[in-house]
């Protein structure tokens, strides 16, 4: 999801009653929205540059003085497909692109290797206070966006919140034998989770002077941001770094097997003309433009050290089972990606699309959703990929859990009209209507309605470890059922996804290979 949240003020007026002091310096906070104060651009390790690319964060740099952190900081190097791809969803949903400032702090801004650095949204507090910490971790395929202020309006509701940058792209997930080898830990290709766990680092050591309670932090994330938050659930180097989760629209967090990614990154490397002598010192000296020229799909890598296995596996064995789980998905999460690519075109195409999720399986599937002439394909594949890719993940990890897990599925359109109707509840929406954020066009009454509501489930998660609270539709825990946000919210049974439990066998196969 391409976010573009109404921007914070950019005024940096001093107010000394917002000091703030971190184990690096003194901050001076500024206005942000509502009845908050903004800490923005704080660096949270060094610049990862130079000799200093694809290796651990180390620890950032002290300042003398007061610092005014007035400012995101520069976002992680990436390419314009982002606001390209933003720029193509504002117009599908009738929206008008020219009002959306492309750069700036309502954009993506300008981007830099030293882009280490989070930002903090604090309700106006006293320093005696203990209030619950929320730290988002935004999505973009590990390649793309960044933490800015987008998740400043749930500081409203009495929560500290936390964005962050962490490195994207080759320069977050490159592995290479010649990377595993100079590790310690023989490992390579988990950069970027690296980062966002020196993030969380920094939280417990620095967030009590905001007002936080360091020992009641929640992670909560979007899409590749869903990923992190399952894969910091799984890892053994985060654990105790917080308390809660929340993952919205993970696709299960699929990652490579370390040998793959090592081939792959030497592929990359030889085509960089890194020469086999050493290619890491090519490597780094390389220009940013040139790596971001050379990479494609972008995965976290099952390193045997910050992903000692894959996430289905790790799930399936109970290992995030100790952190409460609230897991979720949109009703009709591919809508948008069938803007600009239509996964079948005819019944044919949309019979091989169905083959991938097995030989055995697209008879049934076929069954499940059915589309007989080539006009039924493009609703077909929307509601079949929705499923498999987004509804029957997130079904499929409250299943296998043992410890507390709310599972909800988000049906209401955020927009009106025709594009409401035909786009749905797409991939993002939900997160667009928990931040209220209108990216261009204005959001419906119901769907305002409905993030209201889900500001008030979240931080009520954020407090003590439950979602419920009066006044809003009672959430149980995953028991094949989930809570639909749509009109009205209400608890619903699993059988609205047909598709799940053959997905659930085709789990089962790869997980038994």
């Amino acid at each position: 999801m391409i976010s573009c949240a109404p921007a914070l003020r950019e005024v940096a007026r001093p107010i000394a009653e917002r000091h703030v002091a971190v184990d690096t310096g003194t901050l001076q906070g500024v206005p942000g929205p509502g009845e908050t104060v903004a800490f923005l651009g704080i660096p949270y390790a060094a610049p990862p540059t130079g000799a200093w690319r694809w290796k651990p964060p180390r620890p950032a740099p002290s300042w003398e003085g007061v610092r005014v952190a007035g400012a995101l900081g520069p976002s992680c190097p990436q390419p314009d497909r982002a606001e390209k791809i933003r720029k193509v969803v504002v117009t599908a949903l009738g929206g008008d692109v020219a009002a959306i400032p492309p750069q700036g702090p309502k954009g993506f801004g300008p981007t830099s290797e030293d882009c280490l650095s989070l930002n903090v949204f604090a309700p106006a507090f006293r320093a005696a206070e203990k209030r619950p910490v929320m730290v988002w971790i935004h999505g973009g395929s590990f390649a793309y966006e960044r933490g800015g202020e987008e998740a400043a309006i749930l500081a409203r509701r009495g929560v500290v919140v936390v964005t962050f940058n962490y490195r994207l792209g080759l320069l977050g997930f490159l592995a290479h034998p010649a990377l595993t080898k100079e590790s310690p830990h023989h490992a390579s290709g988990n950069y970027g989770l690296l980062d966002q766990i020196e993030a969380l680092r920094w939280v417990q050591r620095n967030i009590a002077a905001f007002g936080g309670d360091p020992s009641r932090v929640t992670i909560f994330g979007h899409s590749a941001g869903a990923d992190s938050v399952l894969m910091l659930a799984a890892s053994p180097e985060a654990r105790g770094l917080f308390r809660g989760a929340m993952a919205q629209s993970s696709s299960l967090g699929e990652s490579q097997p370390l040998a793959v990614a090592e081939k792959d990154g030497a592929v990359i490397a030889e085509s960089l003309g890194a020469s086999s002598s050493d290619p890491l010192y090519a490597l780094r000296a390389a220009p940013v433009e040139r790596l971001l020229a050379a990479q494609s799909g972008v995965e976290p890598v099952t390193d045997g050290w910050i992903l000692p296995k894959p996430i289905p596996v790790a799930i399936a064995e109970g290992a995030t089972d100790g952190v409460p789980l609230i897991v979720g998905a949109t009703a009709k999460e591919w809508s948008i990606f069938a803007i600009h690519s239509p996964p079948a075109k005819d019944v044919s195409g949309y019979r091989e699309l169905l083959r991938k999720a097995g030989e055995s399986h697209v008879n049934r599937l076929l069954a499940l959703y059915p589309a007989a002439r080539d006009e039924d394909v493009p609703a077909a594949s929307i509601r079949y990929l929705s499923d498999w890719d987004f509804v029957c993940p997130a079904r499929f990890v409250a299943s296998k859990r043992r410890g507390r897990t709310w599972f909800y599925v988000a049906s209401t359109p955020v927009s009106v009209g025709e594009s409401g109707a035909r786009y749905g509840a797409f991939h993002g929406s939900d997160v667009r209507m928990l931040f209220h954020d209108e990216m261009g066009i204005p959001l419906g009454e119901l769907a305002q309605r409905t993030g209201d509501a889900m500001q008030r489930y979240w931080t009520r998660f954020a407090i003590s470890g439950d979602p419920n609270e009066p006044g809003l539709a009672a959430w149980p825990r995953y028991g094949a059922q989930h809570l639909d946000f749509g009109d009205p919210i209400q608890v619903r049974g699993d059988g609205d996804h047909a598709g799940c439990p053959v997905f659930d066998e085709a789990m089962r196969d790869r997980l038994s290979k």
